[in-house]
């Protein structure tokens, strides 16, 4: 029969003279001849249970950091999204977008060519919990020369 053991998770480090090390050290008072090592396998479990909590922790404050971190960066580079329905008026363009209220309007860039000009919106990221809906958004772009016959091209895709 396996006799329950009630002291306290430290109870056993704390009021326990013997060296942890030491296995053999049969009979500390119990007059009945057998080994006393599950006393050792208790401490042993604990020094495991501690080692634990503190791998979790040091998880946790390491994913924290990570979080915070990414809050304050200031990649303005941010990440491509969609545009529609855009309105030309000579070399001046503007594009709606749906904006997500989970991230902020990076930089929007515009590479014109004889054949074409591409417009890209970017959207930075926040590593933030939200519930509320994004909004449409507009980006006005100066070309340096009317649109003309070039095609406008999302550089989203």
């Amino acid at each position: 029969m396996v006799e329950r053991d009630d002291t306290s998770l430290f109870e056993d480090i704390l009021d326990d003279d013997r060296d942890p090390r030491d296995l053999d050290h049969a009979d500390h008072g119990g007059g009945d001849g057998h080994d006393d090592g599950h006393r050792f396998g208790a401490s042993r479990r604990q020094w495991l249970v501690l080692l634990g909590g503190f791998v979790v922790f040091l998880v946790c404050v390491i994913v924290a950091v990570l979080l915070v971190r990414n809050a304050f960066a200031g990649d303005d580079e941010g990440v491509a999204v969609p545009w529609r329905d855009p309105v030309v008026d000579g070399s001046t363009v503007t594009v709606s977008f749906d904006r997500s209220p989970c991230a902020r309007t990076g930089e929007t860039t515009v590479e014109e060519s004889g054949d074409e000009v591409v417009v890209t919106v970017r959207e930075v990221p926040r590593p933030t919990l939200c519930s509320s809906p994004g909004d449409v958004a507009q980006e006005t772009i100066e070309l340096d020369a009317p649109l003309g016959d070039r095609a406008l091209v999302d550089g989203s895709y």
